[in-house]
């Protein structure tokens, strides 16, 4: 895992704090990947970067008291929360472990791969995906949710944008992030079926999917906008001063009030892909 996207400190602080709002906001995300999936009872699934375990704890429901489920992070804040919020009777075993994909051996071979958002930030990407081949039993299947591009998602465009806006007019300077680089990394299609057929996939689907996001699961335009600094690419442009930081937080606020549903909370478009593959 690349330095800049290391799960450590101040950076899962910052997740877990917005987790319940994030996993509310992500639902229709959710949905499509389990479609996907389509999980029977009693099968053995490995959730990669399952952070504080929603989509692992789904995953149980879905295999029932037969299966069982691994919930694998790099991060041992996350699983530490994870196991701090798995307190319902959901019949199948979880077994929460932290590790890095690339290291890991699977104790056992599992008849799916699944992961939300957790498989984009691979130091070695043919190394990891390499190591989720061999944790797959043959015919087993792999389905990931993955971000389009950046600037495909007026989720993280729109406040980008004007971010960058209010600092070009202040005359400061800021890196500028690829809109292809970091979570938005498995984005070009070709690429990904290169990558997951060298790792030992085949079968290679691509499905682009579209949805209308709640932000935060729910926030008014300027609760939003103060978010937005929080998580994803505008947090890595703004830097850390006060009176900049309010800038943009105003500029972003009035953005997002032209994007309201009947309740008042902020709803823009994310663009993501669920990626199948199977282990032949």
């Amino acid at each position: 895992m690349a330095a800049e996207y290391r799960w450590e400190g101040d950076r899962v602080a910052r997740w877990l704090r917005n987790a319940e709002g994030v996993d509310r906001q992500l639902a229709p995300v959710t949905e499509a990947l389990f479609d996907a999936a389509a999980l029977d009872s009693g099968e053995r699934v490995l959730d990669v970067g399952c952070g504080h375990g929603p989509t692992t704890r789904k995953a149980a429901w879905a295999v029932g008291p037969y299966g069982r489920v691994t919930g694998l992070d790099v991060s041992a804040a996350m699983i530490e929360a994870a196991e701090a919020a798995d307190t319902s009777d959901h019949g199948a075993t979880i077994d929460w472990t932290v590790g890095d994909v690339a290291e890991w051996t699977a104790p056992y071979p599992h008849d799916v791969v699944i992961s939300r958002f957790g498989v984009m930030f691979f130091s070695d990407p043919h190394r990891a995906f390499s190591s989720l081949s061999g944790a797959l039993r043959a015919g087993g299947r792999l389905c990931v949710a993955v971000w389009a591009r950046r600037d495909a998602s007026q989720l993280f465009e729109l406040p980008y944008t004007v971010a960058t806006s209010v600092l070009d007019e202040m005359g400061l300077d800021y890196e500028v992030p690829p809109a292809d680089g970091g979570p938005f990394s498995l984005s070009d299609r070709a690429a990904v079926t290169e990558l997951l057929e060298g790792a030992g996939f085949v079968d290679v689907g691509w499905a682009p999917h579209t949805f209308p996001m709640t932000i935060g699961g729910g926030m008014a335009p300027e609760v939003a906008a103060k978010g937005a600094l929080e998580l994803g690419p505008t947090r890595i442009v703004v830097p850390d001063d006060e009176a900049v930081r309010q800038a943009v937080v105003e500029a972003v606020t009035d953005a997002y009030c032209e994007h309201v549903d009947r309740d008042g909370n902020v709803v823009l478009d994310g663009s993501i892909v669920v990626v199948t593959a199977t282990r032949p």
